[in-house]
């Protein structure tokens, strides 16, 4: 006959396991796959500020975001810096599992089906972006008017509608905006916050003209790990409802 502690010990561990089944239905888990490190790049371009930044204590608003989703989806990540082209690359290669991506940035060629992205996460957008004084041409930023044109662009960085115009590539934001002051470009295509950051810190007038996309970063996740996307729109949703998201993106603001 079992002692009265064994019995209790036994009752207990048999309590608990409809409770791991119910967690795992409430956020629609596929509780026996395994659940791998995942490997992300945040990065960007070394400039994207302030969405990444590689000096000081502060990491960028991309990098805290995705620790917190970790977290809070109970997964582990580990870190990878990239060149952009080279993140696009080992995405498909699954040197990396996963980045944060606009996909209104993506033509619909490039959403691929080797993909699934996640519920939204942070709010960005996009301008076209030239030096004060600037002359104008009618309905700059429009379909019919970037045909043919230069513009100046980070290279491995998608743009939706880049088959129109003519990409100059430059290696990251900061260049952009160095680039439109010296005049070797006169209209380029640049996230709202990092030209105006750059701007600010290289004392260059720039104006955000029409906008070139408005949309959020997800989570664009390699599709053989489709099964772990539950786990990190339930961890998104539950880190907006409690507001640690905005707190993050105010707090470089």
């Amino acid at each position: 006959m079992f002692n009265n502690s064994l019995c209790q010990f036994l009752i207990l561990a048999l309590s608990l396991l409809p409770l791991k089944s119910v967690a795992c239905q409430q956020a629609d888990v596929a509780c026996n796959l395994p659940i791998p490190t995942l490997k992300f790049d945040p990065s960007g371009s070394s400039a994207w500020y302030p969405y990444y930044i590689n000096t000081g204590e502060k990491r960028g608003i991309v990098t805290d975001v995705v620790d917190v989703i970790l977290v809070n989806a109970n997964i582990n990540g580990q870190e990878v810096i990239l060149p952009p082209m080279r993140t696009n690359l080992s995405l498909e290669n699954a040197v990396v599992d996963f980045d944060l991506i606009n996909p209104d940035w993506l033509s619909e060629e490039k959403k691929s089906s080797r993909y699934v992205f996640s519920d939204t996460v942070i709010p960005i957008k996009e301008h076209i972006i030239y030096l004060a004084g600037t002359p104008i041409p009618k309905d700059l930023g429009k379909d019919e008017q970037l045909k043919g044109q230069s513009l100046g662009t980070v290279r491995g960085y998608y743009y939706h509608n880049d088959h129109l115009f003519n990409r100059l590539d430059y290696p990251s934001e900061k260049e952009l905006v160095k680039a439109l002051f010296r005049k070797r470009i006169t209209f380029a295509i640049s996230g709202d916050k990092p030209a105006q950051y750059w701007a600010k810190a290289l004392s260059v007038p720039i104006i955000l003209g029409p906008i070139h996309s408005d949309g959020f970063l997800r989570v664009r996740l390699r599709k053989e790990l489709e099964y772990l996307l539950p786990q990190i729109n339930h961890a998104i949703q539950t880190l907006k409802v409690n507001g640690s998201i905005t707190r993050i993106i105010d707090s470089y603001i």
